[in-house]
């Protein structure tokens, strides 16, 4: 699932709950989330990649990022959260495909 624009406190309850939702869904098996047009995530946005990977574990289910540009990945790796999440392109460059068999 592409996303685009910051993630902060302001985005991400609606955005979470949209996630959250898809998660849910029968025939969602693995979620990817491209953030390459995501220029900046605060720690809310942390929060959030967080929950919805503990919430994808409860369920089951694949979850990962793609596309993690300089700004974002730099509050990953800070609070040293990258690694949790399977990354589809370390780079950060787009046209990858997803370790789960496409973006979900």
């Amino acid at each position: 699932m592409e996303l685009s624009g910051r993630i902060t406190i302001d985005s991400t309850p609606g955005l979470q709950a949209l996630l959250l939702k898809r998660l849910d869904s029968q025939d969602c098996k693995a979620l990817t989330l491209d953030l390459y047009e995501v220029p900046y995530i605060d720690t809310a946005g942390l929060a959030m990649l967080m929950e919805l990977l503990r919430a994808a574990r409860l369920r089951g289910k694949q979850f990962g990022l793609s596309g993690v540009r300089e700004k974002p990945r730099f509050l990953l790796e800070a609070a040293r959260l990258l690694n949790f999440f399977p990354e589809l392109d370390p780079d950060g460059r787009p046209g990858g495909e997803s370790p789960y068999g496409g973006v979900a």
